[in-house]
């Protein structure tokens, strides 16, 4: 009975990933989905996602172009990074690779690769899906209904593997203003960081493939509370706001239809805090985002760093508990974040070489 369980399981999480990332509406019915493009939603970046993905406020690595274009201007030296995760129990893989460069002017550009896979694939009966409805597949999907029951005891008419792709250019600029507000000489100087993302999307699965040109836009707001109230020991303040996917992206798929995806449009806005610990060779993150989409999510995260070398990280997003460790070593950054999910955690390595 266990092992019934635990094939059910695998077999209810490798439909799922493959349903909510790749397959387009036509192979699911001809229905709407929420689902268009989702794998654009995983997340990137070690630190990011154990920090609970309250991120938006502080993208400030290789990972910028993601939570928020406009922090790739914030870099002051090139770096080069990359992602593995393995996804509910090696069921997909995710990858990352990608360069920021810092260009004269205060401005940057940073070409980014991701990629969703998950193997071998199972091909059933499409009479499946003329019977059923999306949402009951999705709603048995969920606790074992009678469309698992047929996906283990129907014989596959094939496999295939599913690959997801994104392309990300990033343009960014860091302005920097001095507000004077005119008594006593009290200036505050403030950092505005501005950014673009396009991107360039291709989904595959069996024998279709759909693609789609999307854009994103960012931008931050740094000041510091010591120079606001000229008090050393205080931190620093940022504020993050970022919308993807501006004009809800089109996937246009290569079926005789010509049929199209909407990726919808989403927000994401958030604050944090940094907090110097001059007494302990440390420092406190406090960051907090939130995002909508097709409902509204809460995301937490706090970071302590020692001697700018030895990272411990904590998060929780839709009330899902993440944590993570990240050390550095000269001009290598390694990270790992676990971040956990009703089918299995996830497990994410990260490193980066800033130049």
């Amino acid at each position: 009975m266990h092992a019934r369980n635990s094939k059910l399981t695998y077999i209810s999480g490798l439909l799922l990933l493959v349903f909510l990332t790749a397959a387009p509406v036509h192979l699911l019915g001809q229905e709407d989905t929420n689902y268009a493009g989702s794998f654009l939603d995983l997340g990137i970046g070690s630190r990011a996602i154990a920090l609970g993905s309250a991120y938006v406020s502080v993208a400030n690595d290789g990972t910028s172009f993601y939570w928020n274009p406009a922090g790739a201007s914030t870099l002051v030296r090139p770096e080069v990074s990359g992602m593995y995760a393995s996804l509910y129990k090696s069921l997909g893989t995710h990858y990352h690779l990608g360069f920021t460069r810092p260009l004269y002017g205060a401005g940057s550009v940073s070409i980014n690769w991701v990629r969703l896979g998950v193997s071998d694939v199972p091909r059933y009966d499409s009479s499946l899906l003329d019977e059923t409805s999306y949402d009951t597949r999705v709603d048995e999907s969920t606790r074992g209904g009678d469309w698992e029951q047929y996906a283990l005891t129907a014989p596959a008419l094939g496999f295939s593997n599913s690959y997801d792709d994104a392309l990300y250019i990033t343009l960014s600029k860091l302005n920097k203003l001095d507000i004077d507000f005119g008594w006593q000489y009290f200036v505050i100087p403030v950092t505005i960081p501005v950014g673009i993302n396009i991107k360039l999307i291709r989904q595959s699965l069996f024998e279709e493939n759909g693609s789609g040109i999307g854009f994103d836009f960012g931008t931050m707001l740094k000041f510091g509370i010591d120079d606001l109230l000229d008090d050393s020991r205080l931190g620093k303040v940022s504020l993050g706001f970022a919308a993807k996917d501006v004009w809800n992206t089109k996937i246009t798929w290569n079926t005789d239809s010509r049929h199209t995806d909407r990726i919808q449009r989403s927000w994401h806005a958030g604050a944090s805090y940094l907090q110097p610990l001059p007494r302990i060779s440390g420092q406190l993150l406090l960051a907090y985002a939130f995002q909508y989409k097709y409902e509204s999510t809460h995301q937490y995260g706090l970071e302590y760093l020692y001697f700018n070398r030895l990272a411990i990280r904590f998060g929780l997003t839709d009330k899902r508990f993440t944590a993570g460790v990240g050390i550095r070593l000269s001009l290598f950054q390694i990270d790992y974040a676990f971040r956990s999910h009703d089918l299995a955690g996830s497990h994410l390595i990260n490193t980066s070489i800033r130049l």
